[in-house]
């Protein structure tokens, strides 16, 4: 439903955690999450995706903001967004913060990951990473929002 309108036309990873932002019982935004374990641990956005109907209205934002804190209170692991989306970068997003600009990395060495870097669609787009830092106290209401197998 959600993958005719994002410019990324590959498969998520398998082992995204997909959701979906519902109105009015019909699903009108789905953002994935994966959980990279490198040197680093962090949670990472790898999709998010609003209905054209449902665009410039601040769900996708909403939608990144709800996960974000979830994901920080309940792990206490660092969640990151990479995209290209100017709505984002500029959107003036309170508790984020540009930590990287400019091209995708070119990836060193001969590996799935590095590979998939180079051939990506992305590779030559301008690129902003944001990290979320969380606040001392967001209440955020869960009723809009269902987890999916992607």
């Amino acid at each position: 439903m959600f993958r005719q309108y994002h410019y990324l036309n590959g498969s998520l990873p398998s082992t995204a955690r997909c959701y979906t932002a519902v109105y009015q019982d019909r699903p009108i935004a789905f953002i994935a999450v994966v959980h990279i374990h490198m040197k680093a641990r962090y949670y990472r956005v790898t999709r998010l995706v609003v209905l054209p109907d449902y665009q410039g209205l601040g769900v996708g934002k909403r939608l990144l903001n709800f996960m974000a804190e979830l994901y920080t209170s309940q792990t206490k692991i660092p969640f990151y967004i990479l995209t290209s989306n100017p709505q984002i970068i500029r959107g003036n997003l309170k508790n984020w913060k540009i930590t990287r600009f400019g091209h995708a990395s070119k990836g060193r060495g001969d590996t799935r990951i590095n590979n998939e870097i180079r051939s990506s669609l992305s590779r030559e787009r301008i690129t902003v990473s944001l990290k979320y830092i969380p606040s001392k106290s967001i209440l955020l209401p869960a009723h809009s929002l269902q987890k999916l197998h992607c």
